[in-house]
């Protein structure tokens, strides 16, 4: 069963996205968006759960029925949310201090949901058996591997904005004497020079999972040193410490969420 559930949330995460959570869709579009990851979840765990792996019926409307529903929890309109927030801020600071919190809500939002992907995963391996066929397997590689590319980039995107939300409200008075200038170019310079990592992540975390699954650690670690050393010319220009602070952050869960899926893979 865990095989099935891993399959049908990288379905879902790549047809549904997360922009559903986001403002980039209208409501209509993002009804569509809904409609159509949720055939394909329907279909996949119908076409795939029974003749393929062998699951009863029980097993695979179950993780069609978590799918489903993980899937509809970003259709929650975001206007709500971010209306809560601006009252609860309303009432504590003022109407200038809500701002920050709707650029930081969004982030957490996804990032909630994520939790609830791998606590649905969790759940699933401790409570079912493994199935333990080739087919099974194959099935949680093949998921496991779409889950570590654009979904895993969304999930370490948000852990660096929060990080980024945080930073900034911890140094906000030792920022104060600072020209907004001369840091929002700052800020566009790192954003700038950190695109790379859309394709170095991914690709890291699938190699990381390939030697994982050959038994290969000082491979890993030889990885995971060339990074620091590719990175540390970049890196050791920035005098604030800032391009440091998000190459760790960053790098850190880019690793977990490669060491999870390799854990996922060996107990589907």
């Amino acid at each position: 069963m865990t095989a099935l559930l891993v399959l049908l949330f990288a379905v879902a995460s790549v047809v549904g996205g997360s922009d559903l959570v986001s403002g980039g869709l209208s409501r209509r579009s993002a009804g569509v968006r809904l409609l159509v990851g949720m055939s394909a979840v329907v279909a996949l765990g119908v076409l795939v759960g029974w003749p393929v792996f062998h699951l009863g019926a029980g097993g695979v409307v179950v993780s069609i029925l978590v799918v489903t529903a993980w899937l509809c929890c970003g259709q929650v309109s975001q206007a709500r949310w971010e209306k809560l927030l601006r009252i609860r801020q309303w009432v504590r600071a003022g109407r200038g201090a809500s701002e920050n919190g709707t650029d930081r809500l969004e982030p957490l939002i996804r990032l909630a949901r994520a939790s609830l992907l791998l606590l649905a995963v969790a759940l699933c391996v401790v409570v079912s058996q493994p199935l333990g066929s080739r087919a099974a397997k194959m099935g949680a590689v093949v998921g496991v591997f779409v889950l570590l590319t654009v979904p895993a980039n969304r999930v370490v995107a948000d852990i660096l904005a929060v990080a980024r939300h945080s930073t900034q409200g911890n140094g906000k008075a030792v920022a104060a004497g600072c020209e907004p200038s001369q840091e929002s170019g700052k800020q566009d310079e790192s954003r700038s020079s950190m695109r790379g990592g859309r394709w170095i992540g991914p690709l890291e975390r699938i190699l990381i999972l390939l030697l994982a699954s050959v038994e290969a650690p000082t491979a890993i670690a030889a990885i995971v040193a060339a990074k620091g050393v590719i990175r540390f010319p970049e890196i050791s220009q920035d005098k604030a410490g800032q391009k440091a602070e998000e190459f760790l952050v960053g790098s850190f869960a880019s690793w977990i969420l490669a060491v999870l899926g390799a854990l996922v893979i060996h107990l589907a």
